[in-house]
């Protein structure tokens, strides 16, 4: 999946120590973008600039979008990559560990949004990608939490993009939905199933493919969302599952 170049766009990643969001730094700088990494862990690769902060904290938010402006004077394109999974059935979850999955699932991408779209909105231009998953879209036993957490980033992406749409500014605002792919988190997944490589198997045999999303394949999609390819997609589940949502 290709869309026309991204070079020259500024584009701030979240989760941009690892997985996807580590994979699309390095795509976006192989474009020719301004890359802007944002993650609570210390960062290697191609980023313009790297920022160690949480997602769910307000005020480093507030500093940082003047800084990014400061520094490189617009903010094309937003990536929420952040995310945590924590697995247990409801009646045995911990209600510190559901607030956790959503603080940095939902509101990370809220407080996001919040900050760096009045930016877009000056400038006439712009798109978001949000990170939902297949597990925002089809319920799946012992992720309670994830589930629903990502089922919020889908309708919090949905009413956004319905008022960017109604003040017309041009800014564009999508959730992604990958089935499992090929990150760190699936092995935090399995250490949290106890760690057994039996787990793995059956995790790979619930796809319809009998293995894992590419990270690559991912990534692709965020950069063709974020591109002039796709200016009439907005508000949508743009799903790379490879038939996971169809059984």
């Amino acid at each position: 999946m290709a869309g026309p170049s991204l070079s020259g766009r500024t584009v701030i990643v979240t989760g941009a120590a690892s997985g996807i969001g580590a994979a699309t730094i390095q795509a976006l700088a192989e474009e020719g973008a301004t890359t802007i990494g944002v993650d609570r862990a210390a960062m290697n690769g191609p980023a313009s600039l790297t920022i160690e902060m949480s997602v769910t904290d307000e005020a480093a938010w507030s500093d940082t979008v003047p800084h990014v402006l400061d520094r490189f004077g617009t903010i094309d394109g937003l990536v929420n990559c952040a995310g945590i999974i924590r697995m247990a059935p409801v009646t045995d979850m911990e209600l510190d560990l559901f607030r956790q999955s959503m603080q940095v699932n939902v509101e990370g991408p809220f407080l996001a949004m919040k900050h760096v779209l009045p930016v877009m909105y000056g400038q006439g231009r712009g798109s978001v990608v949000n990170l939902s998953s297949t597990a925002g879209i089809a319920g799946s036993p012992g992720a309670a939490a994830y589930c629903a957490s990502k089922a919020a980033v889908r309708l919090l992406s949905k009413s956004v993009a319905l008022e960017a749409l109604a003040n017309g500014s041009g800014v564009r605002v999508n959730s992604l939905h990958p089935a499992m792919a090929e990150t760190p988190m699936v092995q935090d997944i399995v250490a949290q199933l106890g760690g057994s490589a039996d787990t793995l198997d059956q995790m790979r045999a619930l796809q319809p493919s009998g293995r894992f999303i590419p990270v690559s394949a991912v990534v692709d999609a965020i950069l063709f969302l974020l591109s002039d390819g796709s200016t009439f997609i907005n508000g949508t589940d743009f799903l790379v599952d490879n038939g996971f949502t169809a059984q």
